[in-house]
């Protein structure tokens, strides 16, 4: 009786063991493995680590950076605005270029980024939106979504996640409300690596009427 007692103790022990694990992931090698992941997918978003971490900076840090791109794609029934801009930071004095093009109009004029602001050699309305171009998204907004798909080349280092569409987040109730989207928008996340020093974020607003599309790209040195 008393070895049953003990065997009974031992396989609770167990049960509450594992459903711990069930509920708050798994733990290997020191690691906790989130619960929305399996294990290739965890390793594999390590990939896009970088991105990560200039995504969650308050203030942008160029140091290691040779470029910075960074556009706003807009289309809304036969009207479609694409506003660019292209930054040097591989030098002490960040210098580059702002591209608006709406229809077959296009215009550029070169720009100046100091103290998270951009200095326009000349005038171009709209200027382009300094909110996005230092956006800041936290690594726990990843972590929240579910996988979709990704990408490995096996010929190249071309490398992408696809993540689940949503439209229940901070950052999708923010982006919706920025560029005035019906309420049938859903956001999807897009990650891709590629030539070895490449990070890129494609955030996409989709809806039956209206699209945009948020494109951030940095290279390192």
């Amino acid at each position: 009786m008393k070895k049953n007692k003990c065997l009974f103790l031992v396989v609770s022990v167990m049960l509450m063991l594992l459903t711990l694990f069930a509920l708050n992931g798994c733990s290997l090698g020191g690691e906790t493995i989130p619960k929305n992941r399996t294990k290739k997918q965890y390793e594999f978003e390590k990939t896009f680590e970088p991105m990560f971490k200039f995504l969650e900076q308050d203030k942008k840090e160029f140091n290691g950076l040779k470029l910075y791109k960074n556009s706003i794609y807009i289309e809304s029934g036969n009207v479609v605005k694409d506003y660019k801009v292209f930054l040097d930071t591989s030098q002490s004095e960040i210098k580059g270029d702002y591209t608006i093009k709406i229809g077959d109009n296009k215009e550029t004029v070169p720009v100046t980024y100091s103290n998270e602001r951009l200095q326009y050699e000349s005038k171009l309305e709209p200027l382009f939106d300094e909110e996005i171009l230092n956006l800041v998204v936290q690594r726990d907004y990843f972590a929240s979504l579910n996988i979709k798909e990704t990408f490995k080349s096996a010929e190249t280092e071309l490398s992408d996640i696809i993540y689940q569409p949503e439209n229940h987040s901070d950052l999708y109730k923010y982006l919706k409300n920025k560029y005035d989207m019906p309420e049938d928008t859903t956001c999807r996340i897009i990650l891709d690596y590629s030539s070895g020093s490449i990070y890129g974020i494609t955030i996409q607003l989709n809806s039956k009427d209206k699209t945009v599309q948020l494109d951030l790209t940095i290279f390192k040195q």
